[in-house]
């Protein structure tokens, strides 16, 4: 349309909204993480303009290296925190900061020797405790995190955030009662929250208690009715509860909501051939390896079944992909034997 052809009054335009996450994908910069770096490089600038004037000021170099490490410079930051701490070994601050610098520049042991030197200059810094915690964590360091957590909480017994870390750990020590305690507590703070929900869920499932599993799973999807791991692990709470017809529904109900959803065909095929159902277990297990090629528990079941039924060749072909997937994983490996015979299980969701 030409100029003069232009209506007198053009409509107006709806600028589209667009996830964060897709700026990447189509390979430009979010524009809000342009702002934020903007900001650093200003504040950058106007600390190091003020460090010239007042060059043995610490506190400013500390405040230098904090945006060194907003900033992702990294190794500045540890270079200038190490001036600091050789000038003043009892400043706890740029050990907190050093230690921050260390872990997310992926030296943890690093960072632990200078997150517990800030701790024990300053017992009452609850960030500390919880950044060493997440430190521990990232080791495998599972006691040590939750004895953070736990020291998180004492100094602020509101820190929500502190007690779902303290969940997780005591999960990773399979501790599912202290679990269980740690996220009633944090759900007093978010009870509309789903995922902390569902992980209570799981808790109580690898607990044994599959009724109250089942109460805190059913909540899961009444705040979300449109969640296909709710309904996933719905339908395992049933499998372990010997509903079957309820288990089914929802393994199917799952597939529905998310038809890419390799977990419900895994753990329905599970259920299939615990009722000694070989075909619809193969069916399912089948449907699931093509929708998620690294579905360890799929291939090692398929390979079961198969041989249930004699087709040796098929059976060879899916162990082999299982040993490929399992291969310098022997945890993952024991696992999944383990596991293999288990109707259902409630998952974590991921593949």
């Amino acid at each position: 349309m030409s100029d003069n052809q232009r209506p007198d009054n053009p409509p107006e335009y709806v600028t589209m909204k667009i996830h964060p996450d897709i700026f990447e994908e189509l390979g430009v910069r979010d524009p809000e993480e342009i702002k934020l770096q903007t900001k650093i490089m200003k504040e950058t600038r106007k600390t190091i303009k003020a460090l010239k004037e007042t060059p043995d000021d610490l506190d400013k170099k500390i405040d230098l290296a904090t945006l060194y490490v907003d900033g992702g410079n990294y190794e500045q930051a540890i270079k200038l925190l190490k001036e600091v701490v050789h000038k003043d070994n009892k400043n706890f601050r740029a050990y907190k900061v050093l230690g921050t610098a260390y872990v997310l520049h992926n030296h943890e042991d690093e960072a632990i020797r200078e997150m517990n030197r800030a701790a024990e200059l300053n017992q009452s810094d609850s960030e500390i405790h919880f950044n060493l915690g997440g430190i521990y964590m990232l080791q495998d360091m599972f006691d040590s995190a939750i004895r953070e957590f736990k020291r998180v909480i004492e100094i602020d017994p509101a820190d929500f955030t502190a007690y779902a870390n303290l969940a997780a750990a005591y999960d990773m020590e399979k501790m599912y009662m202290e679990e269980i305690l740690a996220l009633k507590k944090v759900l007093m703070f978010d009870p509309e929250n789903k995922e902390l929900r569902a992980a209570l869920s799981t808790a109580y499932f690898n607990d044994g208690q599959f009724d109250e599993a089942l109460n805190a799973a059913l909540c899961v999807v009444d705040v979300d009715e449109k969640d296909p791991q709710g309904y996933c692990n719905l339908g395992s709470i049933y499998a372990a509860k010997n509903l079957v017809e309820d288990a089914i529904k929802n393994f199917q109900k799952a597939s529905e909501l998310d038809p890419d959803f390799s977990l419900p065909h895994t753990n329905l095929g599970c259920l299939y051939g615990a009722l000694g159902k070989t075909d619809s277990a193969i069916k399912e297990f089948k449907k699931a390896t093509s929708l998620c090629q690294s579905d360890a528990l799929a291939w090692h079941n398929l390979y079961k079944s198969y041989k249930d039924v004699g087709r040796h060749d098929d059976a060879q072909e899916a162990y082999v992909k299982y040993e490929n997937l399992i291969s310098g994983n022997s945890g993952a490996g024991s696992d999944t034997a383990e596991t293999s015979d288990i109707p259902g299980g409630v998952s974590t969701g991921q593949e």
